[in-house]
């Protein structure tokens, strides 16, 4: 059963998750028409532009007396008109999904550690995560569907997400919770609290998987379905799964099993990258890593976010915590990405190969180290 605060962040959330399959989209369209490289530099600069649109908005929050809804709305319209533009140009693409990221997700970050107790963090994980699975699954079969009737054209791909964006401005703020308004105080200081380097290997984790996983996904997705709209089909397909599981499962999670919870999403996952591995033999593996993906990975980000407000609860001012989590991901991402490209450079045929085994030893180097913060009284 749904909480009213639940009933409340609905609009943002569905709005959230239906734009947020964009993302997907784009990196398949910028692999497939740039190749590895640009892919790279692309998921680079998004993630540079999430950033920096996140720490600036907070940094300017007091100045501006900025609310949640503010940064939903300017998150919205800002990637509404740069998507007009982006057709053939991936820095425009970058800069309308990174400005859409970093404005929600701290608008977002702001209103659930505001309002959240930590009791209430995995229903209500769970039942947020069927309605951004369930938005995304709309979005993605509406715009697959624009992509076949127009002949494979991107254009169809940037005026749908444009759309989306122009009614998602004006909806997606309505009947937020009160809050206070966003500012930062003195993020050195939770810096320089002893709890904060206890962060730091969850961080490089969690960080380390976002970009590779990008850049990844859309090789593997160009190389085994060669057409954006078959992309689509099997992303949707693959979406019914997970998000009808988490549906079915979503009343069972709470605090007492966070970690039962955690660990077997993150076996499915293992096996998820397993799959994206094997298929630089197989290429049809793709698509079974896909299904298993899409049924697994909804569990996962449950339990990630979970883990993530529990990593926030640190001392400080909110501001100042999530403004330096956003600074050390983001450096941590850029290594990352960066140390990856770098060194795979000339192993073409094993680039996938590689990436999807440091991605699973992640995930259970994650599990490990977020055991033990799940475990920590609040």
């Amino acid at each position: 059963m749904s909480t009213p605060l639940e009933r409340r962040l609905l609009p943002f959330i569905a709005c959230q998750g239906a734009f947020s399959t964009l993302i997907g989209f784009a990196e398949v369209l910028v692999f497939a028409q740039r190749g590895w490289s640009e892919a790279v530099q692309f998921t680079a600069v998004m993630l540079t532009v999430a950033m920096v649109c996140i720490v600036g908005s907070f940094a300017l929050g007091r100045l501006l007396s900025l609310r949640p809804a503010h940064l939903i709305r300017a998150g919205f319209l800002a990637p509404a008109l740069l998507l007009f533009g982006a057709q053939g140009e991936p820095l425009w693409l970058a800069m309308a999904i990174g400005s859409f990221m970093g404005l929600t997700w701290g608008a977002r970050l702001w209103l659930e550690l505001s309002l959240l107790a930590d009791a209430d963090r995995d229903p209500y994980a769970a039942h947020t995560t069927v309605w951004t699975v369930f938005a995304g699954l709309c979005a993605t079969l509406t715009v697959t569907l624009f992509l076949s009737m127009t002949g494979e054209r991107a254009a169809a791909v940037y005026t749908s997400y444009a759309v989306l964006a122009l009614v998602a401005a004006f909806w997606a703020p309505h009947r937020l919770p009160d809050t206070p308004a966003i500012h930062w105080d003195n993020p050195w200081a939770v810096v320089r609290q002893p709890g904060f380097s206890r962060c730091l290997p969850l961080y490089g984790l969690e960080s380390g998987l976002l970009g590779i996983g990008m850049v990844l996904g859309a090789s593997g997705a160009v190389q085994a379905l060669g057409v954006v709209s078959h992309y689509g089909w099997a992303a949707s397909a693959a979406t019914v799964l997970g998000g009808l599981g988490l549906f079915a499962l979503r009343r069972r999670r709470h605090a007492g099993n966070r970690l039962r919870w955690m660990a077997l999403a993150a076996l499915g996952m293992v096996a998820a990258h397993a799959l994206l591995g094997a298929s630089i033999w197989h290429p049809g593996l793709y698509i079974a890593h896909l299904l298993l993906l899409a049924t697994v990975q909804p569990f996962w980000f449950a339990s990630e976010q979970v883990l993530n407000q529990r990593v926030l609860d640190l001392e400080g001012a909110l501001a100042d915590r999530i403004v330096v989590r956003e600074v050390v991901l983001w450096a941590f991402r850029m290594l990352a990405l960066g140390g990856f490209w770098w060194a795979v450079q000339g192993w073409s045929p094993v680039r996938v190969l590689l990436g999807a085994g440091l991605m699973a030893v992640a995930v259970l180097l994650e599990w490990g180290v977020g055991r033990a913060w799940l475990r920590r009284t609040p």
